[in-house]
């Protein structure tokens, strides 16, 4: 067994080469050489342990994302096997690696929307830690020039805005109240907010929204009704987003829901409107693992 520690996951694990690798993977989920279970949770009394499976065929990876959450912390780690050899087995830390494959997925799915261009009017809501990965990511995938950002505390978004102007060389705009979206053609989420920020009232006429923050029920970045005016809504995994999303829920099995492993086979859409819901499986953290491995010459192909 092999661990892998934080600091070598953020010296091997690449936005641009994770959009890639993520988009390849998904074409595969589709074809059936990989496949990733929805999230299980279990309450310890204290906090909840969620796991998360998957497989790659292509690279003979199997594993699984396992994380303890309660009010003393989080601790997330990825377990990786090899198949091909069963003395061959690692053990990731997990934070920064789910960081960036949160920011890395949304960044790959806009790139496939119909339309949108490069460097689309780009609005990000929320400016916490996931936050720094979702505007990395639409950078890296959409090249964009600047961006806007808005959170509820002023104070916050201006610190991000003062980092990450930094870290991306890219300008930086806070956006003081969500009245008026129609400027903005890609809207990305990452909130914990229990109430809908975007809703009929602020819905852009034409727009792409990434939701990226809400996986439990109680939680919504986003009202039902204004889901039910998108032209598509592509999800992540459905199963998963019958168990934790109340924002799609009601639009599963309809002809404007697809799957992720789907659309991304044929990227079709001559609409005004699309979503995407995000909450995380297991597919995307082997993924990001893989590429850890490979960086560092544990994996040969």
């Amino acid at each position: 067994m092999i661990h892998i520690t934080e600091e070598e996951v953020k010296k091997n694990l690449h936005m641009g080469e994770l959009i890639s690798e993520l988009e390849t993977a998904f074409r595969d989920y589709g074809t059936g050489d990989a496949e990733s279970s929805a999230r299980n949770r279990i309450f310890t009394g204290t906090g909840f342990l969620n796991t998360m499976p998957a497989f790659w065929r292509r690279h003979d990876l199997s594993g699984l994302k396992a994380y303890l959450g309660s009010a003393a912390g989080a601790r997330f780690v990825v377990l990786v096997f090899r198949e091909s050899n069963m003395d061959d087995y690692f053990v990731l830390d997990a934070d920064r690696l789910g960081q960036m494959r949160t920011g890395a997925l949304p960044a790959m799915v806009t790139s496939k929307i119909p339309g949108l261009g490069k460097d689309p009017s780009f609005l990000l809501l929320g400016a916490g830690y996931q936050a720094e990965t979702q505007l990395m990511g639409m950078k890296e995938a959409m090249g964009l020039s600047e961006a806007h950002v808005y959170s509820r505390t002023r104070e916050k978004a201006e610190s991000f805005r003062k980092k990450m102007e930094k870290e991306l060389g890219i300008k930086i705009h806070v956006v003081d109240n969500l009245k008026n979206l129609s400027d903005f053609r890609v809207i990305s989420t990452i909130t914990t907010s229990k109430e809908p920020l975007i809703t009929l009232e602020n819905l852009p006429e034409k727009v792409h929204l990434n939701l990226c923050g809400a996986n439990l029920k109680f939680r919504a970045e986003t009202s039902p009704e204004a889901i039910s005016k998108m032209d598509l809504v592509i999800l992540e995994h459905q199963e998963q987003s019958m168990l934790e999303s109340a924002e799609v829920e009601h639009v599963i099995g309809t002809e404007k829901a697809v799957e992720l492993k789907d659309f991304i086979q044929d990227p079709v859409f001559h609409g005004k409107r699309s979503a995407f819901k995000t909450m995380g499986i297991g597919l995307e953290d082997l993924v990001a693992a893989y590429i850890v491995l490979r960086n560092m010459g544990h994996i040969r192909e």
